[in-house]
């Protein structure tokens, strides 16, 4: 037994509370129920919670030397498996002695007596442990054979009658056809349907009428972007630096890879490799370099102070974390300056990941505004690369032909006279120089009268090279310096040669100019490219890029499945190594993330982490099935979420279930279809596309829509110059991302700066968001618009038109009520502004979209707002 001394006492517990913590695989959680615990489900996130703050694996916050994870410490006496009165854990856990108990009273944690009795059920029981869930590799279970064939559309229902099945609970009933269209619409397009497309669907009364409808949205050319825009949020992508003066950047063309990869159903495991290691790839075609710019989305410093060295450290860094994140779902860069509190990750096995990405060819810690980051990758048009071609060779033959005449020239001796230099008597409005003598003297008869002439002058066009060669006494000159000064001195000052040189230096100069027109013309893309020789890594004492420690070499973390010997050991190895079948994480990251666009809420709530902290399965069962079928299908996620839109639990009624509420408060059961506010993209959208205004075009450069008059004053040098004709009306995608001061609409309606990879959104509900919706420009046009397509095309009578608005906006059909209350308003609304015709026309003339001429005024103001208040609805914005 232990001694009676406090500090042995402690570390014995500490001991024994590791071996509950620790790690041995003996099978998968699923079925490691011993007197109904389950060590992955009850009992590690206890530990994890109470045990590992202070006795995890970060060496530096340890208490008395012991680490509470991994699988080497071996059983002590402080646990005897099957007898709780034997275990001086549990005497520890249930003691009133505040030197005694855990955990200490001062660590401000408290065990519930509810976790007290798991932990001595689970002592009593046997203490058997686990490896944690998410670390043991996926294997495929069995689909649950049910005792019910009324409500069984596919695997997934299986699973999902189950659990509910085991709780006694019945699902709910299949939502209507025309709530499933729209259901479906916003989560495989990211729009409402059209009316003609709802009708379609009705009158469709064949057999797979619904599979066929699937087949047609995911087929959608507008698929590929709904799904981007979840993706652009892990990328982190921006159309700026981010940091102080948040410069603008190229990397829109990384965004069209991604939207077009998904549009063409990239098998998700080339998707990953190709943005992880895209240019290492064998004959890398431009699509796949353009690919790896998902790992230069990261911000970039333009401050002047800033340390080249520590942010290219930090530039490594965030890409490990993000690469980390997005594909494995873990938090390693936690890892950065200490030992990882939780997961079995140590600090010098974060650097190892690290040590992946710290060598980009040609890029700088830190560089000024408004100058490219490389490495680039340029890609002209035809048209383009054919007019810089011959812009090319002309100025190569002009150069030749000044080479030419240059060999031919004999310099005339004469007398040299010194050369009067121009005095500066003050600077114009452009800041150039005045002289007293009117004009600079250009021409000079002699050679030694121009070095004089350009040694005394404050400010000269002479180039760089020159000039130092100028500054350098004529004895110390070398033959090479003697020739270049001479020569320029030929071309660019020698009188006797001047009707030679003049116009060719004049058409050389404007071929320059014109090739670097070209060049800024032609778009670019940030992209990775490796060092031909890797830059050495280290571990970083406190993640401080001074303090460099022991060197490491590229590896993965000990707890996951080893790189094989023969990959290389650069990003490609590591994007192999991420999509191999062997990998526990990959794919049961990216159905939870699919599972998440679906419900709302993934299978794993903590989608950002399946580590320790992170939270168990509501279905493992079901996560591993899915996975494994990724990975079976050739990680065709396209045929994955069909499967998954096809099942009887997706197409559920939403209705909120008041007899489960103390039950199943968050509907982790799934026994009903969840409700959620569209994302701030899709609200922008829905009021464009029910309008008419919306141009659906794919790809292209950011655009400018409305944004407030004044909201980058005092934000420095920014512009916003706002779109013109069909681009003012662009798809959410695609308006231009600055990170500091990010869209105000967007920002409101919770979307992300984009400054870090974000998982997940929040859903936040705030009054500002109603003020955006009211009264912001695009808003209030769209209404405007869509107001007067309800007076043109939205049938004879009052009441048509009333239907034709809602079904437009919410898809269904009005309700009797809902129909009276909005021709009641609208009589009341075209009353008013009969009355007030300047109030109408001011509201008519919202918005550059050309105002329809011959429509009645007070009508459609009227039908403006009819349309302002539909657009408002919370049914608007809610993905029922």
């Amino acid at each position: 037994m232990f001694s009676p001394t406090k500090s042995v006492r402690h570390a014995r517990v500490v001991v024994g509370a590791f071996l509950l913590c620790g790690l041995a695989n003996v099978g998968q959680a699923e079925d490691a129920t011993v007197d109904g615990i389950d060590f992955s489900r009850h009992i590690r996130p206890i530990l994890s919670d109470k045990c590992l703050k202070c006795h995890g694996p970060d060496e530096s916050q340890r208490e008395a030397g012991l680490r509470l994870d991994g699988d080497h410490i071996t059983r002590t006496e402080s646990i005897v498996a099957g007898d709780v009165d034997a275990s001086e854990f549990i005497r520890r856990i249930v003691s009133d002695n505040p030197d005694e108990q855990m955990p200490p009273p001062d660590s401000k944690l408290t065990l519930s007596a509810a976790e007290i009795d798991l932990l001595r059920r689970w002592v009593a029981a046997g203490a058997s442990y686990l490896l944690h869930w998410s670390f043991v590799k996926a294997t495929r279970p069995a689909v649950p054979q049910l005792d019910t064939d009324h409500w069984k559309w596919n695997e997934i229902d299986a699973f999902v009658w189950k659990r509910l099945a085991a709780a006694s609970v019945k699902p709910a009933p299949e939502a209507s056809k025309v709530s499933l269209i729209r259901r479906l619409s916003l989560d495989l397009r990211g729009l409402p349907p059209t009316i003609g497309e709802v009708d379609r669907f009705l009158e469709d009364k064949r057999t797979g009428a619904y599979s066929r409808l699937v087949d047609r949205f995911l087929a959608s050319q507008h698929y590929g972007e709904r799904m981007a825009q979840d993706w652009l949020d892990l990328a982190r992508y921006g159309d700026t630096n981010g940091y102080e003066n948040d410069s603008d950047r190229e990397m829109w063309l990384y965004r069209d890879w991604v939207i077009n990869a998904f549009n063409t159903n990239k098998p998700y495991d080339q998707f990953t490799v190709e943005q992880i290691a895209g240019d290492l790839l064998p004959d890398a075609d431009p699509s796949q370099v353009i690919a790896s710019g998902f790992n230069r989305n990261t911000t970039y410093n333009e401050e002047g102070g800033a340390d080249p060295d520590e942010f290219q450290v930090a530039y490594a860094v965030e890409r490990a974390s993000t690469t980390a994140t997005v594909f494995l779902g873990l938090t390693m860069g936690c890892a950065q300056c200490h030992e990882h509190k939780y997961d079995p990750i140590s600090q010098k096995e974060f650097y190892q990941f690290y040590a992946f990405f710290n060598s980009v060819d040609g890029e700088k810690g830190a560089m000024g505004h408004d100058i490219p980051l490389p490495p680039l990758l340029t890609l002209p048009t035809n048209q383009q690369a054919a007019d810089l071609n011959a812009t090319s060779a002309a100025l190569e033959e002009v150069t030749k032909r000044i080479t030419v005449e240059v060999g031919k020239v004999r310099i005339e001796k004469t007398t040299a006279v010194a050369a009067d230099v121009p005095a500066t008597i003050g600077t114009t409005t452009k800041g150039e120089e005045q002289t007293k003598k009117g004009e600079e003297k250009r021409y000079f008869d002699d050679q030694v009268s121009w070095e004089d002439y350009e040694k005394k002058r404050e400010k000269s066009p002479v180039p760089k090279e020159i000039r130092d060669i100028l500054q350098r006494e004529r004895v110390e000159r070398d033959d090479a310096q003697n020739k270049k000064l001479r020569d320029y001195f030929i071309v660019h000052a020698y009188s006797k040669t001047r009707e030679i040189f003049e116009p060719l230096v004049t058409e050389q100069g404007e071929l320059t100019k014109r090739k670097k027109k070209l060049e800024t013309e032609i778009d670019t893309t940030m992209v990775m490219k490796e060092m031909a020789e890797r830059r050495p890594a280290f571990v970083l004492m406190r993640g401080d890029f001074e303090q460099p420690g022991e060197e490491v070499e590229p590896d993965v973390p000990a707890i996951f499945p080893r790189l094989p010997a023969a990959a290389p050991r650069n990003r490609l190895g590591l994007a192999r190594w991420l999509v191999d079948a062997g990998n526990p994480l990959v794919a049961r990251v990216a159905v939870n993330r699919y599972w998440t666009q679906f419900f709302g809420t993934g299978l794993v709530k903590t989608m950002e982490d399946f580590g320790v902290r992170g939270e168990y399965p509501s279905h493992p069962e079901l996560l591993d099935w899915l996975a494994t079928e990724l990975v079976r299908t050739d990680w065709n996620v396209k045929a994955l979420q069909k499967k998954i839109v096809m099942s009887a639990t997706y197409r559920q009624e939403s209705n909120y279930r008041s007899d489960l509420a103390a039950v199943d408060p968050y509907n982790r059961l799934l026994s009903r279809q969840n409700r959620f506010r569209l994302t701030a993209e899709e609200i922008h959208d829905t009021a464009l596309v029910v309008s008419g205004l919306w141009n659906d075009q794919v790809g292209g450069p950011s655009v400018y829509p409305y944004q407030p008059t004044g909201y980058y004053k005092g934000k420095g040098r920014w512009e916003w110059t706002q779109s013109e004709g069909a681009d003012l009306y662009r798809r959410g995608l695609y308006t231009f991302w600055r990170r500091t001061t990010f869209y105000p609409s967007f920002q409101i309606f919770d979307a992300p700066s984009r400054e870090t990879c974000t998982v997940e959104r929040p859903r936040t509900n705030t009054p500002l968001q109603a003020l955006v919706t009211l009264n912001d420009p695009r808003f209030v046009e769209a209404a405007r618009v869509f107001g007067e397509r309800i007076l043109q095309f939205g049938g004879a009578s009052l009441q048509e038109k009333v239907v034709f608005a809602f079904r437009t906006v919410l898809t269904r059909s009005p309700e009797e009520h809902e129909r009276t209350t909005l021709i009641a308003a609208f009589q009341e609304q075209r009353q008013k502004y009969a009355a007030d015709t300047e109030a109408a026309a001011a509201l008519v003339q919202q918005g550059e979209y050309r105002v329809q001429e011959g429509l009645d005024v007070p009508s459609v103001a009227a039908w403006t707002t009819m349309a302002n208040v539909l657009l408002n609805l919370d049914e608007a914005i809610t993905r029922e």
